[in-house]
């Protein structure tokens, strides 16, 4: 039986940091320092849940966006997901995305009415958050695009390869595309969250495959871009092929800033894994919370069966 096979563009200016997001996403930390400019467009292949998923990296030089837009219905045709990047600290090329965007809106307007835009206010790094000005361009800058958008439907991100979870989170949304399973894991993990008064305790909990696409999470409130950033390192470390291997079906991760205790979870033929955040400080009872999370994998896996 053949596997579906997806197209999701990613566009904008040269420099917005398209490739850099997808070696992110795809953990390959070291090529990022060596990205040249890409040329044309650049074809990448992911495999989750049998389905394929091919992301095609559109360069940003003036020279290709003529090209693209001259031959929209080849590009833009039948889509489901794209993302466009803006890169939030360049300022002085914000007029010049927005003319893009609006090319970009035009044909799929026309081509994919149904497409599901993904805004990428990228290049937010960790601490800009509590630059009074950056925040304020932020919020000023989504208002925009959202509504430059309208009517397709869209979803704003915010992103920096600095703090990878953010990439993470952003991308496997796409990847994952409409999937029932990931609304409703979603959906459990805020409920768990809420109805074990947990909201000032747990900080984060995420549900990843071995490869680290994110099928669920759940953020606090306000919780710090440079505590994701930090806890990030530790995770992608843990992830390793080896070290997940010889993992127990029940591990911490020790970081910087926070604990991160760790399940496995069946999930038909494969595992998964849930990882929940918390700072010993602010839980009450560990213990307590432990017997509920594992209350909760048992609920989870139930779901799971369904994949």
């Amino acid at each position: 039986m053949n596997k579906m096979v997806e197209k999701i563009p990613i566009v904008g200016l040269q420099n917005s940091g398209k490739t850099s997001l997808i070696r992110t996403f795809q953990r390959e930390f070291k090529a990022l320092a060596k990205l040249k400019p890409t040329k044309g467009i650049e074809r990448t292949k992911i495999t989750f849940l049998d389905q394929e998923i091919v992301i095609w990296d559109f360069g940003g030089q003036e020279k290709y966006r003529g090209k693209y837009m001259h031959k929209a219905e080849v590009y833009f045709s039948d889509l489901e997901q794209l993302f466009f990047v803006i890169d939030i600290q360049d300022q002085n090329q914000l007029s010049e995305v927005i003319n893009y965007f609006q090319l970009i809106r035009t044909a799929l307007l026309e081509y994919s009415p149904h497409v599901m835009l993904n805004l990428i206010i990228h290049k937010y790094d960790p601490g800009m958050e509590s630059d009074s000005n950056m925040a304020k361009l932020v919020d000023t800058v989504s208002t925009k695009f959202k509504s430059l958008a309208d009517p397709l439907t869209s979803k704003i991100y915010q992103t920096s390869i600095f703090n990878p979870i953010s990439v993470i989170h952003a991308l496997s949304k796409a990847v994952l595309g409409n999937n029932i399973l990931s609304g409703n894991l979603e959906v459990i993990l805020g409920k768990f969250v809420e109805e074990n008064n947990f909201i000032e305790q747990i900080e984060m909990m995420l549900i990843y495959s071995p490869d680290l696409v994110e099928l669920g999470s759940y953020f606090r409130e306000g919780i710090d871009p440079q505590e994701l950033k930090m806890a990030a390192k530790d995770i992608f470390e843990a992830f390793e092929p080896k070290k997940l291997k010889i993992q127990s079906g029940e591990f911490s991760i020790d970081s910087a800033n926070m604990e991160l205790l760790t399940h496995r979870i069946k999930g038909g033929d494969d595992d998964y894994f849930l990882l929940v955040g918390f700072k010993h400080d602010n839980v009450y009872n560990v213990l307590d919370l432990k017997d509920k999370v594992r209350y909760l994998i048992d609920h989870i896996e139930k779901i799971m069966l369904y994949i």
